[in-house]
């Protein structure tokens, strides 16, 4: 409630997981929704494509894996800013090469990770990106 008896309306932030591994994938909902966060999971760049294009609620953060079996990551993730002029897009991947890193980079990723990623430095990097 405010001070002045209304109901405060407060949003959990959305993150939009992409990411091909399922325990991995699993492993990154469980944490962040552990930590207060509202989650939707994409298997392939198809199911992420699904999500941002009609998405259930706004989605406030990505974490995009580059090394899907459908799509290449750094497309989608040039589609993802296409639709989203400025979404924050963290980036995890086992398999980058060096000129896809830069490249993502350079198109404004927040964040690279080297999988297997660090739970907590993921967190740090979501919440930081949250307006």
């Amino acid at each position: 409630m405010s001070q002045f008896g209304e109901p405060v309306c407060v949003s959990t932030p959305t993150v939009l997981v992409v990411e091909d591994d399922e325990t991995t994938r699993l492993t990154m909902m469980a944490w962040l929704v552990g930590e207060g966060f509202s989650v939707l999971i994409a298997a392939n760049g198809h199911d992420a494509a699904g999500h941002l294009e009609r998405p259930l609620e706004p989605i406030d953060v990505v974490i995009l894996d580059v090394g899907l079996p459908d799509v290449d990551g750094v497309a989608l993730c040039e589609r993802i800013w296409e639709m989203y002029p400025g979404m924050p897009v963290v980036v995890c991947s086992g398999q980058a090469a060096p000129e896809e890193v830069a490249r993502l980079v350079g198109l404004g990723a927040i964040r690279y990770f080297r999988k297997p990623v660090d739970l907590d430095e993921l967190l740090s990097a979501v919440e930081a990106a949250l307006p």
